[in-house]
């Protein structure tokens, strides 16, 4: 087996404070750092700053941390309320470590099925073939929901899109998060080529019964390592792993998650050791 099959590469982390949280604060250094104890080769990050305030100062934090941080790579973030943070998709191909766009519809407020949330896609896709988008059902907001996200990965079938949280999370007043198993299954429906489900969510949901039923409506092919990090500590993280590793699925299934999926989807991914 090669180093690569081997790799372990989330597609989902944050740099910052997110939702001012003191157990979900990390910044640059520490998320590198809490990935390499995990046992995590590569980690995408994007800003907690451009998610929840600022989006063009949060883009300058990923840049900044890419450069400085061999295991960490960027996301640049988007925000239709901050036209000029649309200048950082230029960074996307130019520079080396920015590997795609974050779209984050629930918490910038917009509906992604709106013509502002379908123009916004439309731009994003001319610059990056990769995306990764906060997918959700949460009551109250809903703005991006993996209908919507089958429906533009479709039209936009040149660009790999990665639904965040397993497809999204439910959310009531008594028992906050939970598995959206129909989302997981609509997703398994339209069975899209470029439409990946990452595995990032609360650490709940990291038990290997869990785990075993998501595998069991998407398939191996589909899902991608993504942890949400630092709301997850990297000993959540490892705990995740577990789950997976626990799987009775042939390795190289086990490897898709892990690596291959989103490695097939970018060019960049090639050169990582």
């Amino acid at each position: 087996m090669s180093e690569g099959e081997k790799m372990k590469i989330d597609v989902h982390g944050h740099i910052g404070s997110v939702n001012l949280h003191p157990n979900w604060t990390a910044n640059a250094k520490q998320v590198s750092e809490m990935t390499q104890k995990a046992g995590v080769d590569h980690c995408f990050v994007s800003s907690a700053m451009s998610i929840m305030y600022d989006t063009c100062q949060g883009n300058d934090e990923v840049l900044e941390a890419v450069r400085e941080f061999d295991n960490l790579w960027g996301y640049m973030v988007v925000n239709p309320f901050f036209p000029e943070s649309f200048r950082y998709l230029d960074f996307i191909g130019k520079e080396r470590k920015i590997v795609g766009c974050k779209i984050h519809p629930d918490y910038h407020g917009y509906d992604l099925s709106s013509p502002m949330g379908k123009d916004l896609v439309r731009r994003v896709v001319d610059h990056t073939s990769l995306i990764l988008f906060h997918t959700s059902c949460m009551a109250g907001t809903g703005f991006s929901r993996i209908g919507t996200l089958g429906e533009l990965a479709s039209k936009y079938s040149q660009a790999t899109f990665i639904s965040a949280h397993l497809a999204g999370l439910y959310q009531n007043p008594l028992y906050p998060y939970y598995i959206n198993y129909s989302g997981l299954e609509e997703a398994a429906q339209m069975n899209l080529p470029n439409l990946l489900i990452d595995t990032s969510s609360f650490w709940i949901y990291a038990y290997p019964g869990v785990m075993k039923r998501i595998v069991e409506l998407v398939g191996p092919d589909k899902l991608v390592f993504g942890t949400d990090i630092p709301i997850q500590s990297d000993m959540q993280i490892r705990f995740k792993i577990i789950a997976i590793d626990s799987l009775e699925l042939p390795q190289s299934d086990k490897e898709k998650i892990y690596s291959k999926n989103i490695r097939k989807s970018l060019q960049i991914l090639k050169e990582f050791k």
